[in-house]
């Protein structure tokens, strides 16, 4: 017996094996193609842990049988069939995506209403004390959430909320991140310093996915590669924490006048 409207099967074929009639609570089981659902575990050469995956009819507890008439492959030698374990699988999740497009929808309506009526009063003073690096270390923070809600995620609807909050920071980060970059380097030197800046994007996209897949790797599971990317937040955060915006911005200051000096000395 077992419960949900999915399971499992994981067994064996082998040139020995028979054609299994499947029976959900006794009766046939009928697949998407109308006809009744039978296993046929020959194979020419032995094979190990092949997956047959099998949906009941509806939710709920349900005995399993599977059942021999004597039926095989012309070339099967018998009429074995060998199981080695049997997972009971989630039942399949329901898709909502009109009523997760109007709760989006409502959401954003939600949140201009708010922003006119109380944004100013209750979040202005916050705004006037986040200059360019305040605000990129708030993405940073924000990104840390999104991957430890990934992590965490269960739903559909959370996958979307996700997406949302993706969509918040992901846009003004990066042009706040190249505003910031480019108040710190020579106007005269903007070229050099922003293909730098290139070349280590090209670096960013090599590692975060090869963590990503290690972390899949040793861990089976795509759950904890998302929150393995935590570290590039993290590391991020300590790098910007101890830059000195102002220091920077005048070292580059100095610099272009004295590249200009230089350029009108010639």
């Amino acid at each position: 017996g077992f419960g949900g409207g999915g399971i499992e099967l994981i067994h064996s074929l082998g040139p020995d094996h028979g054609r299994w009639a499947v029976e959900i609570d006794g009766e046939p089981l009928i697949g998407e193609d109308g006809e009744k659902v039978t296993i046929d575990a020959y194979h020419a050469s032995p094979r190990y842990s092949h997956k047959t995956a099998l949906q009941a009819p509806e939710a709920g507890e349900h005995v399993l049988s599977l059942v021999n008439r004597g039926v095989k492959s012309a070339d099967s030698r018998g009429l074995y069939f060998s199981m080695a374990e049997i997972r009971v699988l989630p039942p399949r999740r329901a898709s909502h995506l009109p009523v997760i497009l109007a709760s989006i929808l409502l959401l954003e309506l939600l949140s201009l209403i708010l922003a006119w009526i109380i944004g100013g009063p209750l979040f202005g003073r916050l705004v006037r004390r986040l200059d360019t690096k305040r605000s990129i270390m708030l993405a940073l923070c924000v990104y840390v959430v999104i991957a430890v809600w990934g992590f965490l995620l269960d739903s559909v609807i959370e996958f979307w909320c996700l997406a949302w909050l993706v969509a918040c920071v992901q846009g003004g980060s990066q042009a706040l991140s190249r505003s910031l970059y480019a108040g710190l380097i020579p106007a005269a030197k903007g070229g050099e310093f922003f293909g730098f800046f290139g070349i280590m994007e090209k670096f960013a996209t090599l590692f975060g996915p090869l963590l990503f897949a290690a972390a899949a790797t040793v861990f089976g599971s795509s759950r904890p590669a998302v929150l393995s990317v935590i570290v590039f937040f993290l590391v991020g955060l300590l790098l910007l924490k101890r830059v000195d915006v102002a220091s920077g911005r005048r070292s580059a200051r100095i610099e272009d006048e004295n590249l200009s000096r230089q350029g009108g000395l010639d």
